[in-house]
């Protein structure tokens, strides 16, 4: 499923600014080392960064799980795109 983009969808830097502030949070190396620390396939990772694939509640969870971070923060940074905490 394409992710919607424009007008009244997800920010423009989605899902890659959610994904990079995780990384850059956790001093993560890259993709390949946030898949191995969540137990998702790189595949998984990938198709979410070419918006081929939502950050689904499960990914939300696994970020939660490896790394404390509220879920309530993760949904904010998720809304906003926001590239930082």
């Amino acid at each position: 499923m394409k992710i919607p983009r424009g007008r009244g969808a997800l920010p423009e830097n989605y899902p890659n600014g959610f994904l990079d502030s995780v990384i850059r949070e956790q001093r993560l190396k890259n993709d390949a080392e946030l898949s191995r620390v969540l137990q998702l396939a790189p595949s998984s990772i990938s198709k979410i960064r070419h918006g081929r694939a939502e950050v689904s509640a499960e990914v939300l969870l696994r970020v939660h799980e490896a790394f404390g971070t509220p879920i309530a923060e993760l949904k904010r940074r998720q809304s906003s795109g926001s590239t930082t905490h």
